[in-house]
């Protein structure tokens, strides 16, 4: 006879996808070092930034929001360019002069994909995942170093987090 799942497999069994973690602001921290290890924290940190421009009411902030997500994850020269494929590109390219809060929403479905069948998979089995497990309930996520200023992935999530009327 087997022995029985541990509490660690059993909750990563449950572990059912982004929104799931972006609602628990120490899983949404830990995934992001997970994913900042592995190199590719661009995805999450665009998918998080995107999903803030579309609470966005003032079409002024939406415009100078749309140039900046645009220059940092889709300009070939960027240093977190995100690949997609060239009818996303035109797609952005044609309205990003007159940016609506769905602009990003595309590319935003394909990268959620792609966290949701691949990294946040690999995430569940992960010894991060299991730390995060472990700690449940103990004490908020603790940044080592100058880990909150790497990336604006941690004041997104924050500002997911916040009742749209405080942001």
């Amino acid at each position: 006879m087997g022995s029985s799942p541990s509490k660690v497999e059993q909750q990563a069994r449950t572990l059912q996808g982004l929104e799931q973690i972006i609602k628990d602001r120490n899983l949404a921290l830990y995934y992001r070092k997970f994913l900042y290890d592995r190199f590719s924290n661009e995805n999450l940190s665009f998918w998080l930034e995107a999903e803030n421009y579309r609470l966005i009411d003032s079409e002024e902030l939406r415009m100078k929001r749309s140039k900046e997500i645009y220059d940092k994850y889709f300009n070939s020269s960027s240093r977190y360019e995100l690949n997609i494929d060239h009818i996303q590109r035109a797609y952005l390219q044609d309205r990003i002069c007159t940016p609506t809060s769905d602009l990003f929403l595309p590319i935003q479905g394909s990268i959620r994909k792609i966290l949701e069948l691949d990294t946040i998979p690999l995430f569940s089995k992960s010894e991060c995942y299991r730390m995060f497990i472990k700690r449940k309930g103990r004490s908020e996520f603790v940044f080592s170093g100058n880990e909150r200023g790497r990336s604006t992935t941690v004041d997104e999530i924050e500002k997911l987090s916040m009742p749209r009327n405080s942001r």
